[in-house]
């Protein structure tokens, strides 16, 4: 097979990663060409409308990025991602009911993922339900600790046989920062 052989799959992925890399630049509108470009490929692959909503998002439009992460939800009925980015929403618009609905069920889909337990938190902080709000922030931490425990190990294990860690690896330390400093700022 030539080189540029790529199962439709492959391509896809690709495009992902491609979308992905444009979207963390804040390149949207590229990004967004780059996710309708796969869709048009998979029209069922959730992480695309996902990323679309999460573009949606950022540029204001929560009704369309309400309806993003509602067909990510279609596609993936089990997407943890879409799920609690959808909580987001209805927590921006200011329905904190629906917004733990979705938080609540993001973290069911996924109990492992720290996001929608600090999700929860920050909703709770912002109502004022303290006891609630420290309850989810600690597990939130909790599990990002796990998982930051999880990842330092596998990059211990890569490096003790002349393997490099993923390139990254500095923007998981920012993240949690970055949201320890919201919690505690009240912002």
């Amino acid at each position: 097979m030539p080189d540029s052989f790529h199962p439709a799959s492959d391509m896809a992925e690709d495009l992902m990663s491609q979308g992905r890399k444009l979207l963390n630049l804040g390149d949207y509108d590229r990004a967004k060409e780059v996710f309708c470009k796969v869709i048009r490929r998979e029209p069922a692959n959730a992480e695309a409308y996902n990323k679309l909503g999460v573009i949606s998002a950022r540029l204001g439009d929560l009704e369309e990025a309400k309806n993003m992460f509602l067909k990510a939800l279609e596609i993936k009925p089990d997407y943890s991602s879409a799920a609690s980015n959808l909580g987001n929403i209805f927590f921006e618009s200011g329905d904190m009911d629906k917004a733990e609905e979705y938080y609540k069920k993001a973290a069911a889909m996924d109990p492992d993922n720290p996001v929608p337990y600090n999700n929860l938190a920050v909703m709770y902080k912002k109502m004022k339900k303290i006891d609630k709000y420290v309850s989810y922030y600690k597990k939130s931490i909790s599990l990002e600790n796990r998982r930051q425990s999880e990842y330092y190990g596998k990059v211990g294990m890569m490096e003790s046989k002349g393997q490099k860690p993923g390139r990254y690896w500095w923007i998981i330390g920012i993240i949690i920062a970055a949201v320890i400093y919201f919690l505690i700022s009240g912002r």
